[in-house]
């Protein structure tokens, strides 16, 4: 009986030991570190020898729970801002490209064929040379009249001025067309006083002889070495008059002055005895000169020509030099 009695106590004192373990127990934790849970010791088994339940086995870690994301850390992020607002500037606008002229022909035209003749103006038409050709050019000159032959005994060398102008038809021909007038005065010599005085039946103490007219010349140019440098040959006629003037010189006291006071003295005054004026007669002449350039228009010329008038009472011959400019 006392057996009987024994197995039920030791049955009930097992299953309380088992309970109290299990109350001892305590819970599982979320551990996230891997390491391993040492094993819980078993309380001590009750004094009475009892049958011991088998202790547990070490339990294995729960695998890890898995961790919610650690909250948002809220920074500040501007909003992207717009870009700049673009600057406008003044800009001048390109200006047009040239229009560039048509691409000339790969092989250009011959040039014409030059004439045979050739202006010399025109033929100095080169860069480096400044005639040019112009239909129309004037002159303006001055300079001495030599007396020739007969004239030689009767006046004194004299002075000449005039103007002018050239026509040219063509630059393909060297040859012009020039119009010359000029004015011509002379001092009598003895000899003419002479003359004279015995021809009016008076003393003539002086004389001048006047001549005045024009000539019309073709103009021929030459070929020089020099480009700025051209000759020319003259040749033609013209028409001329001639005055003649004697007069008489008388000598009368009075008061007359000088740079350095006045006083009594004798003064001349001079009547005309006679003054004699031809009509219009024809004159030939020829002549040579030299232009030298000085501008696209401009030139400087010295000349001389021959001329031989041809009045009633003989003949008359005279060198006129002169000095000009054209332009």
């Amino acid at each position: 009986m006392k057996k009987d009695v024994r197995t039920p106590v030791a049955l009930c004192l097992l299953a309380a030991t088992v309970t109290a373990t299990a109350q001892n127990v305590p819970p599982e934790q979320t551990v996230p570190a891997p390491q391993q849970s040492a094993p819980t010791p078993s309380p001590p088994p009750p004094p009475a020898q009892t049958p011991t339940a088998p202790a547990p086995q070490a339990q294995q870690p729960a695998a890890p729970a898995p961790q919610s994301p650690p909250p948002p850390h809220y920074q500040y992020n501007p909003a992207p801002q717009s870009p700049p607002p673009q600057q406008y500037r003044y800009q001048y606008a390109p200006e047009p490209a040239p229009q560039t002229a048509a691409p000339a022909l790969t092989t250009p035209p011959p040039p014409p064929a030059r004439p045979e003749w050739v202006h010399t103006e025109s033929r100095y038409s080169e860069p480096r040379s400044q005639f040019e050709y112009h239909p129309f050019r004037w002159h303006i000159d001055g300079g001495g009249t030599l007396t020739q032959r007969s004239n030689n005994s009767l006046l004194d060398n004299g002075w000449n001025a005039g103007f002018g102008f050239s026509w040219y038809p063509t630059s393909h021909l060297p040859l012009g067309i020039r119009v010359d007038g000029t004015y011509n005065e002379f001092n009598a010599r003895p000899a003419l006083l002479n003359q004279a005085s015995a021809s009016y039946g008076t003393r003539v103490d002086n004389g001048t002889e006047k001549l005045w007219g024009g000539d019309v010349d073709l103009e021929l140019d030459l070929l020089t070495a020099s480009p700025n440098v051209r000759a020319y040959l003259l040749a033609g006629g013209g028409w001329y008059k001639q005055e003649f003037t004697y007069r008489q010189t008388n000598i009368y006291p009075g008061y007359i002055c000088f740079w350095w006071g006045c006083g009594p003295g004798y003064y001349g005054v001079d009547s005309v005895v006679a003054r004699n004026t031809t009509g219009w007669q024809f004159a030939k002449n020829a002549g040579i000169g030299m232009e030298f350039a000085m501008g696209p228009r401009t030139s400087f010329f010295v000349e001389a020509r021959y001329m031989r008038l041809n009045p009633k009472n003989g003949t008359s011959d005279f060198l006129p030099i002169r000095v000009g400019l054209r332009f």
